[in-house]
């Protein structure tokens, strides 16, 4: 059943169209992921859907008892409350039903007989609203979110107003949950959430009956929960069932083949006026007349095929000047603590060069800070850190506050540096400021632009050693794959702080899990690590039992190994995680589609040795797909 709807909506801002004639239908318990550049209107359309804006022209539908609950990215609260009042707000009409409740059991005890009969049915109805609502399960419902986005019990009582940004985000999508409406918008839900909270947020979704629409440059997030992705681009929306990865491929496939017919039809057209070109003036005019009326109607119809169009977005390829040590940093016993919380005691490791270390934790675990006091920024307790030699250290900052607001773009990356203005003006280009944009003053930019500034800064310095925090807030997807690019072909160390798992994924191959007051170092990536702690939980503990006595005799070789089901590692592919599993199944059924078109082909079977490997290889990608399948199945 349908549950929202939007019909040949139109919007524009001053002479830019932001929606032309956009449809969309959400149906129960879809999952869609909504994606587009910085700027293309996610927002807007949103905020149409909740009749926030009023289309130019269109039609918004809500069917009928749906429940529209938004997560914005600026919350408003009552300043007076504390965190807790705020969020027990949400169960104002559990509330009034449980004081409804008080009032007929007080009618009650004056009555009698027919009376009597009519209180006790209304008060059977009201009982069964207040049960359907969650009942005298609130104040758990209302514990278990406030703590599962990660506002621990510590900060419950505190007024609305000390609250951070990420604080007030985090309240702001607990108040949203615990509501449980029938449709669920989430605007970056997961900004300000670290990993742990991230993870209960794709559990919570995953249960959740109704449907929900979230914008999210997360693509890991997107991989895990959509079941459909939305792409918002030239003011039109194109719907691609699967999630982000699913998405991705069937752009590609897409965009390969109307770029092709784009360029056959471009041929066509070329040689028809050619032809007319030739021919206007000699025996053949009259065919050329012809010839040129045909392709007058067509590049005046609708059957004109368009160029694949691009979106704009960042160039980058950030090079060292100088080769480092093989040693970069060496760190023994370090340790730091902020009165009795103890971030980390006597943590010891050594950075190659090269290496590429992704570092993640909870909030509060120390994550920044260790990159502060790595830098010298911040003073340690206690500890040594020895830097390499021939280093040139680059620190990008995911405050991005360490600008001079006067200063325009040009003026911000030329500051303190040795640059040509045409070199300059180059590097500014590549990460999209172009003409005019060169003059904004920094104090007007957004956090997107900032973040472009500081990368173009990164390109001018060339360092040998870079040490990011959060790197990708604030990039759009476009943007996040050219940084996750770069980094992938830079020759130098990375140290980063970053809650994109799906950039941690790509990038690092080594992981400080901040554990406080200890770390974890792994050898790996993210999704290696999900996977080692999935397999570590899901490992039964036993009770030691005394040894028995061998049998006699051997158990028959058609006895069922009753651990390969439990135990991943005796599956074919029981090490992969969810996402590699789903993107595996996806590529699998992409392979084997190709393949059975090959078979389309009657040349294939000119050549008897090429058809027999062409089966071989069908029969392998069908074994293969339904090993998968079986896998998927089993974590159902």
């Amino acid at each position: 059943m349908a549950v929202a709807s939007l019909s040949n909506i139109e919007k524009d801002f001053g002479e830019r169209i932001l929606f032309d004639k956009v449809n969309l239908t959400v149906y129960e318990q879809e999952r869609i992921g909504l994606i587009g550049a910085n700027g293309s209107g996610k927002t807007t359309l949103f905020k149409i859907l909740t009749g926030e804006v009023t289309p130019d022209s269109g039609d918004v539908g809500i069917a009928r008892n749906i429940r529209v609950g938004y997560l914005t990215q600026d919350p408003v609260f009552d300043a007076s409350n504390t965190v807790i009042d705020e969020a027990e707000l949400a169960f104002a009409a559990l509330h009034d039903l449980s004081h409804r409740l008080r009032e007929l059991e007080h009618d009650m005890a004056g009555l009698e007989g027919d009376a009597l009969q009519k209180v006790l049915n209304q008060y059977q109805t009201t009982q069964h609203e207040f049960d359907l609502a969650g009942g005298y399960a609130w104040q758990h419902r209302l514990e278990a979110t406030l703590l599962g986005v990660g506002l621990e019990r510590e900060a419950w009582e505190q007024n609305i107003q000390t609250l951070s940004g990420g604080q007030r985000s985090r309240l702001a999508l607990a108040k949203l949950l615990i509501s449980e409406p029938d449709l669920l918008l989430l605007d970056e839900p997961t900004n300000h959430l670290d990993l742990v909270a991230i993870e209960w947020l794709e559990h919570y979704l995953m249960d959740f009956k109704g449907a929900t629409v979230l914008i999210s440059h997360d693509r890991f997030l997107l991989d895990r929960l959509a079941t459909r992705i939305l792409w918002l681009r030239n003011a039109k929306l194109d719907s691609f069932k699967g999630n982000y990865s699913a998405f991705v491929q069937q752009r590609e496939l897409i965009e390969l083949s109307q770029q092709r017919a784009y360029e056959l039809q471009q041929e066509d057209i070329a040689k028809q006026q050619e032809f007319i070109r030739r021919f206007q003036a000699g025996q053949r005019s009259k065919e050329a007349r012809g010839r040129n009326s045909r392709l007058q109607r067509l590049l005046k119809s609708d059957e004109m095929i368009q160029a694949v169009s691009t979106q704009r977005q960042i160039r980058v390829s950030i090079n060292s000047d100088q080769r480092a040590g093989d040693q970069v940093l060496t760190v023994r016993n370090l340790s730091k603590a902020f009165g009795d919380k103890k971030l980390w005691q006597d943590i010891s490791f050594l950075v190659r060069r090269g290496e590429r270390i992704g570092v993640i934790g909870p909030n509060g675990s120390g994550k920044t800070t260790l990159l502060k006091v790595l830098l010298g920024q911040m003073d340690a307790d206690d500890g040594n850190i020895k830097w390499g030699a021939n280093l040139n250290i680059g620190y990008y900052d995911q405050r991005l506050d360490e600008f001079d607001p006067e200063n325009s773009v040009m003026e911000e990356v030329a500051e303190g540096r040795s640059i040509k203005d045409k070199e300059l003006r180059d590097i500014l280009a590549l990460m999209l400021f172009r003409n005019d944009d060169v003059h904004k003053q920094m104090s007007m930019l957004s956090g997107g632009e900032r973040a472009r500034v500081r990368l173009a800064q990164l390109l001018v310095d060339h360092p040998n050693v870079l040490l990011m925090d959060e790197p990708t807030n604030h990039l759009d997807i476009a943007s996040r794959e050219a940084v996750e690019a770069a980094l992938k072909q830079y020759d130098g160390t990375v140290f980063c702080v970053s809650h994109d798992r799906f950039f941690l994924d790509q990038v690092v191959n080594r992981l400080f899990i901040l554990k406080p007051p200890g770390i974890v170092d792994f050898d790996g990536n993210y999704s290696s690590w999900q996977a080692k702690t999935e397999a570590q939980q899901s490992r039964p503990q036993r009770t030691p039992e005394p040894p028995k006595p061998k049998p006699a005799a051997a158990p028959s070789r058609s006895a069922p190994r009753k651990d390969k089901k439990n135990n991943p590692y005796m599956r074919p592919f029981g090490r992969l995680t969810a996402v590699e599993l789903e993107k595996t199944i996806s590529e699998t059924e992409s392979a084997l589609a190709a393949c059975q078109t090959s078979f389309a082909n009657p040349d294939v079977f000119k050549n008897p040795a090429g058809a027999q490997k062409l089966q071989k290889e069908l029969d392998a990608l069908q074994k293969k797909l339904k090993e998968l399948e079986q896998e998927y199945f089993n974590r159902q």
